[in-house]
């Protein structure tokens, strides 16, 4: 089953076709009420940065895996968040968890390994050993140590949750944070991602880029459908539409809709008959800092994962979901060629661009920016990221 049909009820596929057929006919797209001015500091402050990592990021939860990353009993993998690089262990029950990457002895790095399979964890440096749920197991030449309550010298855990798909974590190992994915989500957008049945794709690949660039320079760029003409002219500019959204935002999040150029040879019917399916692409946009996006025969997972210790360092992984795993080798030649287009668009072209920006906005002498009403994506995720800091019970 190469390509899905959209996995959403007619009138919603509907909706998405006469917003899309009304903004291409008429040269129009989703506003906003006004321009957005915005501080460039965002991208730059280090207090900034910091009060990110403490106060959002320790305790709203994000992506770190795809499940099937962790297919059997006792894998492992280990993944860089924005406070804590964390062991995340499929349980023998099926569970996953998740650790903070620390031998509690004297500090060591428990995990050296990106991922694979243990049942026991030893720490390299004095040898402490650790079961996959993280209980201490052995102390090395123990009589000599001294005594230690072994119940209280764990590995430290944090909230772990799987939903569609997905390992969700929350970046603290605090004893007051709690993981709810279907209430981080809210009922909408949860039925919304529900309905792509990402728990039946597998991931292919995953590629991870460590680039000087804050976060939200690059959550931005892809919030963003107004840059495809200009920063894209290489590569994939010739086959989309640019500045041509329809923006429905759910809550703290958003799913927005967009148009290949190929949306023309079903364009001229009714909105309720038209077959978009192979048309649009239809991206979902996860507060604070994760784009899902659904082509026609694969998704793409996009996370900006903040550095510790400075404003501008991020990790940025990117994952090709299929709806099959490939096992013939064209299979393999198909979704090999998708990710180094993907390779293209992002490394040579969105970091390219977005690296330039990053030094630009260093600059001393610089005023305010602006997002027009047309980059109405964007004025969503600052306006939230506003009403995060402000409200950090329900976290905007």
């Amino acid at each position: 089953m190469l390509y899905t049909d959209l996995p959403y009820d007619e009138e919603t596929k509907t909706g998405f076709a006469r917003a899309m057929f009304d903004h291409l006919d008429n040269g129009t797209t989703d506003m906003a009420p006004d321009i957005l001015e915005i501080d460039p500091r965002i991208y730059t402050d280090p207090e900034l940065a910091a009060r990110e990592r403490k106060e959002l990021f320790g305790y709203v939860p994000i992506i770190a895996a795809h499940s099937t990353e962790l297919p059997d009993r006792n894998d492992f993998l280990t993944v860089r968040l924005p406070n804590n690089e964390v062991v995340l262990v499929r349980q023998p029950d099926g569970e996953v968890r998740g650790f903070v990457n620390t031998c509690r002895h004297r500090g060591g790095r428990l995990v050296p390994e990106e991922k694979g399979t243990k049942r026991i964890f030893s720490c390299r440096y004095h040898g402490w050993a650790y079961g996959a749920d993280g209980s201490l197991r052995s102390i090395a030449d123990e009589p000599t140590f001294g005594t230690v309550d072994r119940n209280c010298m764990s590995l430290l855990e944090v909230p772990v949750e799987e939903r569609h798909g997905f390992v969700w974590v929350i970046d603290s190992a605090a004893d007051d944070r709690k993981i709810d994915i279907a209430e981080w989500l809210g009922h909408d957008f949860d039925d919304s991602l529900a309905a792509m049945e990402m728990d039946r794709y597998t991931c292919y690949t995953v590629g991870t880029f460590d680039v000087d660039i804050n976060w939200k320079v690059l959550m931005d760029a892809f919030l963003d459908g107004y840059h495809i003409t200009s920063t894209h002219a290489g590569t994939v500019a010739p086959y989309f539409y640019n500045n041509a959204q329809f923006w429905q935002p759910m809550g703290r999040h958003g799913r927005m809709v967009t148009a290949r150029k190929s949306i023309d040879t079903v364009r001229g019917g009714s909105p309720a008959d038209a077959p978009i399916d192979r048309h649009i692409t239809v991206a979902h946009f996860l507060m604070p800092n994760m784009t899902v996006l659904r082509q026609p025969d694969h998704l793409e997972v996009l996370n900006f994962v903040p550095a510790p210790g400075t404003a501008v360092g991020t990790r940025m992984q990117m994952r090709l979901l299929t709806r099959e795993p490939a096992v013939t080798d064209e299979q393999k030649a198909r979704w090999d060629k998708n990710w180094a287009i993907l390779m293209a668009v992002l490394r040579d072209e969105d970091l390219v661009v977005n690296d330039g920006l990053q030094k630009a906005v260093s600059n001393t002498d610089i005023g305010p920016l602006y997002f027009g009403r047309n980059e109405i994506a964007n004025q969503h995720f600052h306006h939230w990221m506003a009403r995060a800091f402000a409200d950090p019970r329900k976290w905007g």
